[in-house]
């Protein structure tokens, strides 16, 4: 698993659009819009800290009934989850899962994000959230600039003797028909005897697919004890 950086750090919080605006005076930073991610039932904002992000999340007021408010009822406000940015998720997932880590199906919950949760089992208690970033954005790498390379026109090209024309080379044996290789008089071999013939090597066997992902509930990867 190639882990290329700590993506954002999550909290969770009663009013994620004041909680936003205090992280980004404390940290002189611009508070991103507030954002309903519908996938988890809450409401985000983003905080730019370096080249991470601090997400501060509270449940949407249109789902009664989900992983964060049940956090903030049983613990009140504080860290709820870390988000590692990998550079290939459904490798990440399906090398866990041959380790017997149960990890969630993964999501676009975000445009061009793609992420999928760790068993809090597995972690010691601690929410871990693995994502891709499958687009350019603002919150992830950017994209190396294209080098355009300026090709010359052609009567700057260098001219030069026409080449000699290729020579034309006599066919292998294999691509002729059996009359015209075979030797005079000898019996043509009749396709059953071709078909006797040593078979090509075989193609290499596909890999075996990976363990089955587990779907897990939000109480698995987000509201354990």
């Amino acid at each position: 698993m190639n882990i290329l950086r700590i993506h954002r750090i999550t909290l969770a919080v009663q009013h994620a659009d004041s909680a936003g605006d205090t992280f980004a005076q404390l940290f002189g930073e611009q508070a991103a819009p507030v954002e309903l991610v519908r996938e988890f039932g809450v409401r985000s904002v983003d905080v730019p800290l370096g080249d991470a992000l601090l997400q501060l999340v509270s449940p949407s007021p249109v789902d009664p009934d989900n992983a964060v408010r049940r956090f903030l009822q049983r613990k009140g406000e504080g860290f709820y989850n870390v988000a590692l940015e990998v550079d290939d998720l459904d490798a990440a997932i399906a090398e866990l899962a041959r380790k017997g880590v149960r990890v969630s199906e993964p999501v676009e919950a975000e445009p061009g994000i793609r992420s999928a949760f760790v068993t809090m089992a597995a972690t010691h208690g601690l929410s871990v959230q693995l994502v891709q970033i499958t687009r350019n954005s603002d919150d992830g790498p950017e994209l190396p600039p294209t080098q355009i390379v300026e090709q010359p026109r052609a009567e700057h090209l260098p001219t030069s003797p026409e080449p000699d024309p290729a020579p034309i080379s006599t066919p292998h044996p294999a691509a002729l028909a059996a009359a015209d290789w075979a030797d005079a008089g000898a019996p043509v071999p009749s396709p059953r005897t071709t078909a006797a013939a040593p078979a090509a090597s075989a193609a290499p066997e596909e890999p075996a697919p990976p363990p089955p992902l587990l779907d897990l509930t939000p109480d698995e990867w987000s509201d354990d004890d």
